[in-house]
């Protein structure tokens, strides 16, 4: 088991049920999943009131009763703060902060902010961050919990997906909450992987189509895999791409 099992009475002790924790800059979603059928039948979002600290709102959450009136079988955070990666031949412990603040210019984040999760189908390293005080508030509750980045974990899904494949090139597309995520493989190597604030599927579509032009791809026979999308994302890509295919992403 990954979670700790949480005593609890009625009907609700009779089911199984994970819990996943979608951390963001303005706060946390909580997602109560029937671990059965994968159903999402509970979600809670915890957003960050005028000066509080987040691990002070992740300790609201995690307390109210309808999160914590479950038994859980596993429970894993998905973290959404900014990334970036690097070959896992380049990786060293030692370094993560320096290649971090190459990446994003004025960060304050310090050591111990440093998170890392190996992508081990694409032979890289994903680096985020995460306040200490956030992961001590996670695992006070949870010990078994498992942080996880949630770009990475994304990519890692994506890669494994693709093992076998004989298609020289795939473009992907994922909607996550305001943001589209757009990846690029090649032979099974990641080419290009990166975020775009958007919120309004035209805005996606946006970006969508200026990577897709970006690297000179066919509207008529490459193939754009949306992730997750939307009812009003959907349509819109297929007036410019005649292979779209659609997929879901447990997360």
């Amino acid at each position: 088991m990954v979670g700790t099992t949480m005593p609890v009475t009625g009907n609700k002790s009779l089911l199984n049920y994970s819990l996943s924790i979608r951390h963001r800059a303005d706060g946390f979603s909580f997602y109560v999943q029937s671990t059965g059928s994968g159903k999402v039948i509970l979600r809670e979002d915890i957003k960050l009131q005028e000066g509080e600290e987040a691990h002070l709102a992740l300790e609201r959450g995690l307390s109210s009763k309808r999160i914590s009136g479950y038994s859980y079988e596993r429970v894993n955070m998905l973290v959404a703060t900014p990334s970036t990666r690097l070959p896992l031949d380049e990786f060293r412990r030692d370094d993560m902060l320096a290649v971090y603040r190459t990446a994003y210019h004025g960060t304050t984040a310090k050591r111990e902010d440093i998170k890392f999760q190996v992508l081990p189908t694409l032979e890289v390293v994903e680096l985020f961050t995460l306040s200490p005080q956030i992961e001590t508030t996670l695992h006070q509750h949870y010990p078994g919990a498992v942080i996880q980045g949630l770009y990475g974990t994304v990519l890692q899904h994506i890669s494994e997906t693709q093992q076998g494949s004989t298609m020289p090139l795939s473009f992907h597309a994922i909607s996550l909450d305001n943001q589209i995520f757009i990846i690029q493989l090649k032979q099974g190597r990641l080419t290009y992987a990166n975020t775009f604030q958007a919120t309004l599927p035209e805005d996606q579509l946006y970006f969508l189509l200026y990577i897709w032009k970006l690297f000179n791809l066919d509207a008529h026979h490459d193939i754009c895999t949306l992730y997750n999308t939307t009812k009003e994302l959907l349509p819109l890509v297929r007036d410019f791409i005649v292979n779209v295919q659609t997929k879901t992403i447990p997360l």
